[in-house]
């Protein structure tokens, strides 16, 4: 019989670490999720708020508030996908 090692693949990695109970409570784990809403949403108004701002100042009406939402909102997917993998890693 061939001895055992460890799976080197992350699907059977995650397969196994399915069935183990998670070490986190409940609540916390909202916690940690509703502050990736949180800061998702937060990017996005930063954009807003910003872009608005820049748009008084500058005397650009629409155009800098549509460019800083979308960066804005780009910028909140990108951290919260970076988040949610840390997440994953921590499983």
């Amino acid at each position: 019989m061939l001895p055992q090692r460890p799976c080197s693949r992350s699907g059977d990695r995650l397969v196994a670490e399915l069935g183990k109970p998670s070490q986190e409570s409940g609540p916390f784990r909202y916690a940690k999720f509703a502050a990736v809403a949180f800061e998702f949403l937060g990017s996005i108004a930063a954009g807003v708020f910003v872009g608005s701002g820049l748009d008084i100042w500058l005397r650009t009406e629409p155009w800098l508030v549509l460019i800083m939402t979308i960066a804005g909102t780009a910028i909140g997917f990108y951290r919260m996908i970076h988040i949610l993998r840390q997440f994953e890693r921590n499983l």
